[in-house]
């Protein structure tokens, strides 16, 4: 009992790819226990698994499996990402990427860089994505502010755009080809995916 409570302060749920790690299963090993019932969980809105640590501990217990104090005491810092884009289109687009990595992660958006500005501030995010062509406060000076910020420049910061770089003025813009470009100020990291691929790296 004194365990349980103790977990408290530690983690309160898990995904099923740590699940799997601990146990040294593959993920679907641990999706064949929950859907046989031997592993207690319930589902997000997004259609993930999720089990507390409650059920785990006991489902380690009623199949005599080693029980590491240490993977339940490990609390983490909840991940947060902003997303800054004009479009809602776009923002809901990223938004959905988001919810399908096994990563458990608070999600907030804003409309353009003043805007995202102040909820940098209030929220200190772990990932900035943002657009790079935005009213008021485009993704370059949002960039700088960030960089030249003591509070903020090791926020890591993923900026994407609609419009293709232009080479020598000769290429048209197009929405067909999405780009990416690297801040000029210094900082641990500005930019970078020209097709859109996320990883969960910068995240753990």
């Amino acid at each position: 009992m004194s365990n349980e409570n103790g977990n408290e302060s530690g983690r309160r749920f898990f995904t099923t790819s740590e699940i799997a790690r601990y146990c040294a299963v593959t993920n679907d090993g641990v999706l064949k226990w929950i859907k046989s019932s031997k592993l207690r969980a319930f589902s997000t809105p997004g259609g993930h698994y999720r089990i507390s640590a409650e059920d785990f501990r006991a489902f380690l217990d009623r199949f005599d499996m080693p029980v590491d104090e240490s993977f339940f005491r490990g609390s983490r810092k909840e991940r947060t990402v902003l997303i800054v884009d004009d479009e809602r289109d776009i923002r809901d687009i990223v938004r959905r990427l988001l919810e399908e990595l096994e990563v458990d992660l608070k999600i907030e958006d804003a409309k353009d860089g003043y805007e995202a500005g102040i909820k940098i501030g209030n929220l200190q995010p772990d990932l900035v994505i943002m657009d790079l062509m935005m009213p008021r406060v485009d993704g370059f000076q949002l960039c700088r502010s960030i960089r030249e910020n003591d509070e903020t420049r090791t926020v890591k910061v993923l900026a994407i755009t609609a419009f293709p770089e232009q080479d020598n003025g000769r290429s048209p813009p197009s929405r067909n080809r999405i780009t990416s470009r690297r801040c000029t100020t210094p900082g641990p990291i500005c930019a970078s995916s020209s097709r859109c691929s996320w990883s969960t790296s910068s995240l753990k």
